[in-house]
């Protein structure tokens, strides 16, 4: 429900202001009431209303000064004023103000109700406004970061979908307050950002004046600048050569006694998307992760049992396998021989 404050020092308007809104039905209640503009400055920070209606010409401080006063702390507040024939020159100074709403003295009621509901209409409609886009900032920066993941796995097509996604929300969302300069500015400098964050700095930042003039072109803009950040990553990685694949290699024979190592773990290691990494792999090994993994935990496993006296379960353990029964059956098909047959042939000879 919106809050009121009526600023009037005659009674008689006073009190039948007051009942005009507490019989009108509208979602609207009498927060504060005050007898010049000293007395509803000092109630402002409690009652906090919506909209004020206040005479200009009162004792201590005058509306014009209220007003004033009242707009620097609180830019959102409606005001609606009450004014005589004579003062009407008040009246125009509260132009300045941003203070649109007169209503001449006597008040007539059906004139205050509705210039009421329609202050009550545009904060609605202000309101509703401002949760749109409070919504959408939330989605946005989810999706600036789902994007910068995208650029950083060099996945150029899901790079592009996220910004169709993110336009056509903010489309939906700013109304009239469409601006495709600002959001494709906007876009990148969060992306940037994010990008930072994971220690890619961006050369040069996006200003204004690298926009395209007519706004329907920012779009593609917007995608363009996020191709040449992926073209930016690829290169200062070096992406697909035997160094980057080899540093793949050296992190799984540092961690292979880790059960639960993916190729997934590999890749955010290195930065990239899985497929990406699963692809440049192979070319650059020769074989998949899983065959390198289970390759390097038998090697491993393998010196255990020639160069320690460790039991064959506990040699399963030290290189990632908790099932002893699938250990066994992986190390006879790599070796040809069981654990146990492995080191029985080793003190044969």
């Amino acid at each position: 429900m919106y809050r009121l404050m009526i600023v009037e020092d005659e009674q008689a308007i006073h009190r039948s202001l007051r009942k005009l809104v507490e019989t009108s039905g509208m979602d609207i209640r009498i927060e504060g009431e005050a007898e010049d503009g000293a007395e509803a400055l000092a109630m402002l920070e409690e009652t906090a209303p919506d909209i004020v209606v206040t005479d200009i010409r009162m004792p201590e401080m005058d509306g014009l000064a209220f007003i004033k006063a009242a707009r620097e702390a609180h830019p959102r507040i409606r005001f609606i004023i009450l004014t005589g024939y004579e003062r009407f020159d008040y009246a125009r100074e509260a132009l300045r103000y941003g203070v649109s709403e007169f209503l001449l003295k006597p008040v007539d009621p059906d004139q205050f109700l509705h210039t009421l509901a329609k202050l009550l209409g545009e904060l609605a409609h202000g309101d509703s406004r401002v949760a749109r886009q409070s919504e959408w900032l939330l989605r946005h920066q989810q999706r600036v970061k789902e994007l910068a993941e995208r650029l950083w796995a060099v996945d150029t097509a899901g790079a592009a979908d996220k910004i169709r996604e993110d336009l056509a929300d903010y489309r939906d969302s700013a109304g009239d307050d469409l601006r495709m300069g600002r959001w494709a500015l906007d876009l990148l400098r969060a992306v940037d950002g994010e990008l930072a964050r994971r220690g890619f700095g961006i050369p040069k930042a996006p200003s204004e004046e690298e926009l395209p003039e007519r706004e329907q072109e920012c779009p593609a803009w917007a995608l363009e600048a996020c191709r040449q950040r992926i073209a930016e990553i690829k290169g200062s990685r070096n992406f697909g050569s035997r160094y980057t694949m080899g540093k793949a290699a050296r992190y799984i024979q540092e961690n292979c006694t880790r059960e639960d190592l993916s190729l997934k773990d590999v890749a955010e290691w290195l930065g990239m998307s899985v497929p990406y990494l699963s692809r440049s792999f192979k070319e650059e090994i020769g074989v998949t992760f899983v065959k390198y993994l289970i390759g390097v935990r038998m090697d491993m496993a393998a010196r255990l049992l020639r160069e320690t006296s460790v039991q064959t379960t506990e040699a399963a353990f030290r290189v990632g396998f908790s099932d002893y029964v699938h250990f066994s059956k992986t190390f006879k098909k790599h070796f040809g021989l069981t654990p146990s047959e492995f080191r029985k042939q080793l003190s044969s000879r």
